[in-house]
């Protein structure tokens, strides 16, 4: 099968109503729809949960994206829908996020084309985690968190309806789309062949990201400037990415503050870029003055671009937000990834 587009982005949330305050606050979204969940009918890796049935309140929101923006892969900015869910009792992979890693994001819903998803995760062995009529929806959360490293996998079809943008407050982060997941694995190269398999993706940049010119050109993590190095692979779909990150070498966020604590997961999404100064210097101000500061980040490309991911953690539940200026064209010994894996090539 191949996947087309981004449905929905599941969080699990210690708090909701804390949770539903915060993403208003940085991503403007006003209008929730409310739930309370208590399924009867509820299956949990293959056994009924009648002993201890699982249960959570949710909220579903859009963000509204600006008008004339720019987003992903060359395409108008577009909306980003946020699951966010509260567990409150019972099995479900919500409340086993929550009791063994905590807060973070869950799962990812995808539209996809080419089979049914069924049959296409029954062929790659991979089992249904939690399956539940919810809403008078049938809803089944693949686990492909061994073969993607620390997520669920929801699949609908293409022609699901997608939840609509409502008019909104003015958002401190204006989300342009996703552009990527980054995704902590132990092992990039072990991964591969399961984000082709599961999402049909056959082309991944390899990337070694280190201190030095050209490539992590002055790293900080909270004030510290020490050496630091990891390896990556990027792919995208229709209208979203992933960044799979693995750490090489030093101290940053993406193992003290993530992998030491909870393994591989979703660490950050890439939700806003720019090509002016102005509007980088705005927005880092405006969230670092509300409480938001850049805890990672650097120069790159020898100053041909520069990254940074806001310290959201606490406040959106578990995952950082990266944004990304573009200053000018790097020379393409800076900008070439280090080698494609392509999987059309296959023999």
């Amino acid at each position: 099968m191949r996947t087309t587009q981004l449905k929905r982005i599941g969080v699990v949330v210690s708090d909701l109503d804390q949770a539903v305050a915060s993403y208003g606050k940085i991503y403007g979204i006003q209008s929730w729809q409310f739930a309370d969940a208590a399924p009867a009918d509820a299956t949990s890796h293959g056994r009924r949960t009648l002993r201890t049935p699982g249960t959570w309140r949710s909220a579903l929101g859009t963000t509204l994206p600006q008008e004339d923006a720019p987003g992903p892969f060359g395409n108008p900015a577009q909306s980003v829908t946020f699951e966010l869910i509260q567990p409150t009792g019972g099995e479900t992979p919500f409340n086993e996020q929550l009791l063994s890693k905590g807060e973070g994001i869950t799962f990812i819903q995808v539209a996809a084309e080419g089979g049914d998803p069924a049959e296409h995760f029954a062929q790659l062995g991979i089992t249904a985690a939690y399956s539940a009529s919810i809403g008078g929806q049938c809803r089944t959360w693949w686990d492909t968190r061994k073969q993607l490293g620390g997520f669920y996998v929801e699949m609908v079809p293409v022609d699901a309806p997608a939840a609509e943008p409502a008019p909104a407050d003015t958002a401190l982060l204006p989300a342009q789309g996703i552009y990527h997941f980054g995704v902590l694995v132990d092992d990039v190269m072990e991964v591969l062949p399961h984000y082709r398999d599961i999402f049909g993706l056959e082309s991944f940049d390899m990337k070694t990201w280190e201190s030095g010119e050209g490539r992590l050109d002055a790293p900080q993590y909270r004030g510290n400037t020490d050496p630091v190095g990891y390896f990556t692979a990027q792919a995208h779909a229709q209208d979203f990415g992933f960044e799979i990150i693995s750490m090489k070498y030093g101290s940053c966020h993406y193992n003290r503050e993530f992998l030491d604590h909870r393994g591989p997961g979703i660490h950050h999404i890439f939700a806003w870029m720019t090509t002016q100064e102005q509007q980088w210097e705005e927005l880092t101000s405006a969230m670092t003055a509300a409480g938001y500061p850049v805890v990672m980040g650097s120069p790159l490309r020898a100053g041909a671009a520069e990254f940074g991911y806001f310290d959201t953690f606490d406040a959106l539940g578990g995952y950082l937000v990266e944004i990304v200026i573009r200053r000018f064209q790097g020379k393409p010994e800076h900008m070439s990834p280090d080698w494609i894996v392509d999987y059309s090539e296959a023999v």
